[in-house]
């Protein structure tokens, strides 16, 4: 799955979707074929500047852990206030969430 990820990465071609495809939860726009897949297909992780074993671990991870599960940005909030952190910048993406948070 890493080759193929690369391979699309490395195409480095958009297409432009006209309009959403609701049923595969895919929405109108430009988007690279490397991220419609990513995003939609199967997770095959592409960075240029990521080594081939950094990618891979990246797509391992997508797959293998047993105990791997996610959760809500409310969930993340508040874990985050009942440990005294002020989050400084939240960024929500279909991969996960990313919280930058100090203690007060």
């Amino acid at each position: 799955m890493t080759h193929l990820g690369i391979a699309l990465g490395e195409l480095d071609a958009e297409i432009d979707i006209p309009e959403p495809i609701d049923l595969l939860g895919i929405p109108a726009g430009r988007i690279t074929v490397q991220r419609l897949f990513y995003w939609h297909v199967a997770k095959m992780f592409y960075r240029p500047d990521y080594t081939f074993d950094e990618i891979q671990h990246i797509n391992y991870d997508w797959y293998a852990p047993r105990n791997a599960w996610r959760q809500s940005p409310e969930e993340v909030r508040r874990w985050c206030a009942e440990c005294g952190l002020a989050i400084e910048r939240e960024r929500l993406e279909e991969a996960g969430i990313t919280v930058i948070a100090v203690k007060r």
